[in-house]
């Protein structure tokens, strides 16, 4: 089963998802982010209904209303979990039959959502975790998963783990997996470390080819 853990930063305007598992490849399945709005689609996951979340949001409906969107188009939502973050709100839905402990919690500029958990206390723990964390967007998710890897994190070992930042202007900040590993959020929390010094540098190339620098400045270890 699965947890994930949605941010958003206003000062930025970045917004993004952590997500973990006890399978592999959970990157590839759940958690969908664009400019201004993430959405989950877990427990028996259907990666296809995340799309009637964003265009919900591209149509203007708010949290709930993306959430809403989901539940209406998903086939039996009893074993379906949805969660959404906007730059403005959040809301989330577990079904009937989704495994204990399950369930979702906000906090302030974030989203956590989960279901098979190993104890009840996992999704507050990552709520506190990404409320107290400093730093980059990614850096306070990853805080976020570990407290909650630290309180209870699934019934079954985790495999797999996946971290998504959006810009505002659609370019992504960050896309990292780790697909199939005993220490998913250690490795993915590694592997953040080397790409973020990185970030900065790449999304010059994308907007101003002309002042980003060259390939050797990029692969080193040039300060974001």
């Amino acid at each position: 089963m699965t947890y994930s853990l949605a941010g958003r930063c206003p000062q930025t305007g970045q917004i993004g998802f952590a997500v973990a598992t006890s399978s592999v490849a959970v990157g590839a399945r759940v958690g969908e982010a664009v400019p201004g709005c993430v959405v989950f689609s877990q427990c028996r996951t259907d990666p296809r209904l995340h799309q009637p979340g964003l265009a919900a949001f591209a149509a203007g409906r708010d949290a709930e209303g993306i959430v809403g969107a989901m539940v209406e188009a998903a086939t039996a939502p009893h074993w379906r979990q949805f969660g959404a973050l906007t730059m403005t709100g959040a809301a989330h839905y577990t079904g009937a039959s989704c495994l204990d402990h399950t369930g979702g919690a906000t906090g302030t500029d974030c989203l956590a959502v989960g279901n098979f958990l190993g104890a009840a206390q996992v999704l507050p723990a990552m709520v506190a975790g990404f409320e107290a964390a400093t730093g980059a967007l990614e850096t306070r998710l990853l805080a976020g998963m570990l407290a909650g890897e630290a309180a209870g994190s699934e019934r079954d070992p985790l495999q797999s783990a996946a971290v998504i930042v959006v810009e505002p202007d659609g370019l992504k900040h960050t896309d990292l997996r780790i697909d199939d590993s005993r220490t998913p959020l250690q490795d993915l929390d590694q592997l953040l470390q080397a790409w973020l010094p990185k970030a900065a540098p790449y999304l010059l190339r994308a907007r101003d080819p002309d002042s980003a620098p060259s390939s050797s400045v990029v692969e080193g270890n040039l300060p974001a």
